[in-house]
């Protein structure tokens, strides 16, 4: 009783209770508890490196043993080059839907331009989660040469580039771009953002992953929004897709005309997503629970 009268006191509204019915009360006892999977494990880039310096890390997202595929995605989310966390649409819920497919997750939080790394300091940060990844796969019960990526904007920019500029033993197996940055110098016409300016240290226009696709890049799966008034499709993922085209490289591409830029996990791309990585077998079916 005080405790709620303190409550009151200093919120002006009673304690907040959860009240069941009795239907809901019964359906909750008689539902089987889900696995829970483990407490992800967060592990800087670096550890010798000044972390007020350098706060690269990744997480990682483990499946429940009795769902693990074996398969491995580094997630990147965007921001411009001037932000990315964990916490972002892009971050962690992305993570959370590839474990619910079976699927290791590794979201990387990489250097940013608006702290004063320059490009190609993400690029370094990725290299060096890949190899990290790599060199850790089999002690989770994962398989080393089943190392893909997924990347949102400019996340995906870098995914591109890794996909088609990596050292070989660290190119990933398979890349997942969505509503990505391909072409540096996006929007060229009529949008809400400046196209990157390497003088103020983003990628310069050598680095448009459109002209990088060769032989040997990885299948994708693309995902671009078309009226995006960052990263339009017209000028990036169909650009990419022409290029994966012109090089004999296979691909899934999906695009939508309602969701803006920035839209994270969206049925219009995770159902063919979805879908496409089961196909590879990568993933297990959806997990409902």
């Amino acid at each position: 009783a005080f405790l709620g009268g303190l409550w009151v006191m200093l919120l002006g509204a009673p304690p907040p209770s959860r009240v069941l019915s009795e239907a809901d009360a019964g359906s909750e006892a008689e539902a089987e508890p889900a696995e829970v999977p483990p407490r992800p494990a967060h592990c800087p880039l670096r550890p010798w490196a000044d972390p007020r310096l350098d706060q690269s890390m990744y997480v990682r997202y483990d499946p429940p043993a009795a769902r693990k595929t074996g398969a491995i995605v580094i997630v990147v989310p965007g921001g411009n080059y001037d932000s990315c966390d964990v916490n972002s649409g892009e971050g962690q819920p992305i993570a959370q839907w590839l474990v619910g497919l079976g699927i290791t997750a590794i979201v990387l939080r990489y250097r940013l331009v608006s702290q004063g790394h320059y490009w190609p300091a993400q690029f370094e940060d990725w290299q060096e989660c890949a190899r990290q990844v790599k060199a850790h796969a089999a002690s989770w019960d994962c398989d080393p040469g089943r190392v893909g990526v997924i990347g949102f904007s400019a996340g995906g920019h870098l995914a591109a580039f890794a996909a088609n500029r990596a050292e070989a033993e660290l190119r990933p197996a398979l890349q997942i771009l969505v509503y990505p940055s391909i072409d540096t110098l996006t929007p060229r016409k009529d949008g809400d953002i400046d196209p990157w300016f390497p003088q103020r240290g983003y990628p310069s226009p050598d680095t448009s992953c459109h002209h990088l696709v060769h032989g040997e890049t990885p299948q994708a799966f693309l995902a671009g929004i078309r009226g995006d008034r960052y990263c339009p499709a017209d000028e990036n993922t169909d650009v990419y897709a022409e290029a994966l085209t012109r090089h004999g490289v296979g691909f899934r591409y999906v695009t939508d005309g309602t969701f803006q830029h920035g839209c994270g996990l969206q049925d219009w791309w995770t159902k063919d997503c979805e879908r496409w990585l089961e196909g590879l077998g990568w993933a297990l079916p959806a997990d409902a629970a």
